[in-house]
């Protein structure tokens, strides 16, 4: 028989300040194709950066498992590397975790800061199959309470027992569903439940970039060109419907042409200024029709202008 095993992790942070997450814990739990317990560790490490202040507060629910003491006496991620990597490496076993998608964002991290090769695996997410499944999005001390997982013994946010409820879980669903654990994560259902470091690494790219696009149309806001190329719109002020600024890239060559021709946009804006043919609008990729907000778009004196309508007047 073709045995496999199965990791369940769950990482800790000190900090995810500007999206960057420092891991202080990475706990695991390897079982086998029933899902016996073959071993489990809490692997602490020193995050080489401060905490945030939060975690030791007693507030908003998150307490670390160890002291900031106990944390910098550990080595760091560096030293624990080969050792994760063969985690999540070794052939013929899955891996798998409780909105895995940031736990993998955080080995991601880790390996950028320390300028060590990305290891590549994919996971698990079993937050993502019971959300889909039943239709509601729990922590996971609720989906455990809820399949009757006795976690008197765990600790929330201790990496470790974090990936112990999520295994127990797991199984309490293979158990209700009447399949065995390998069933359940290679039917249709659980293979689109899966996320990989690539996919994760391609997301927080997308996001680096959408932020990076999003603060050059932020540079323009509020500004006339002092010699606008084409006066087609001058002295009129536009605000972008956050449909329209979904586009990042479209949303920016818009803002460039409105000020090239006179015109500016900003974030939100009021009435018209009065001078001359001034006037104010929010762009919408097609007009509103609903009655009520015409109403309080009239009463700020402001307009409503679909796409098509602002780039007749573009050029």
């Amino acid at each position: 028989m073709n045995h496999k095993n199965f990791v369940f992790f769950d990482c800790e942070c000190a900090n995810t300040f500007e999206g960057v997450g420092k891991i202080c814990s990475l706990g695991y739990v390897i079982c086998d194709d029933d899902l016996n317990v073959i071993e489990s560790e809490d692997v602490v490490m020193n995050p080489e950066c401060e905490f945030d202040w939060y975690l030791f507060s007693g507030k908003g629910g998150i307490k670390l498992a160890y002291s900031k003491d106990y944390f910098r006496i550990k080595p760091n991620y560096e030293s624990y590397y080969k050792d994760i990597k063969k985690l999540f490496t070794t052939g013929n076993r899955y891996i798998a975790g409780f909105a895995v998608s940031n736990d993998v964002g955080f080995v991601n991290d880790a390996n950028e800061r320390y300028n060590l090769p990305y290891i590549q695996f994919r996971a698990f997410d079993l937050e993502r199959y019971l959300e889909r499944k039943y239709g509601k999005k729990q922590k996971l001390v609720e989906w455990a309470q809820e399949f009757g997982v006795n976690i008197a013994k765990f600790q929330s946010h201790k990496s470790v027992d974090d990936a112990m409820m999520t295994m127990l879980c797991l199984k309490a669903e293979c158990m209700k569903s009447g399949i065995s654990v390998e069933a359940l994560l290679t039917s249709k259902e659980g293979r689109e439940c899966f996320v990989s470091n690539e996919q994760i690494l391609e997301q927080a790219a997308e996001r680096a970039y959408r932020k990076e696009m999003k603060a050059k149309i932020e540079r323009l806001y509020g500004k006339f060109s002092p010699k606008p190329r084409f006066k087609t719109i001058l002295g009129n002020k536009y605000e972008l419907d956050k449909k329209v600024l979904r586009d990042v890239d479209y949303a920016f060559e818009l803002v460039k042409q409105i000020y090239d021709n006179g015109g500016a946009t900003f974030e939100h804006v009021g009435g018209g200024s009065g001078q001359s043919k001034s006037e104010s609008f929010i762009v919408f990729e097609n007009l509103p029709d609903n009655p009520n907000l015409l109403a309080k778009l009239k009463d700020r004196g402001v307009k409503a202008i679909s796409l098509e309508e602002l780039e007749s007047v573009l050029k």
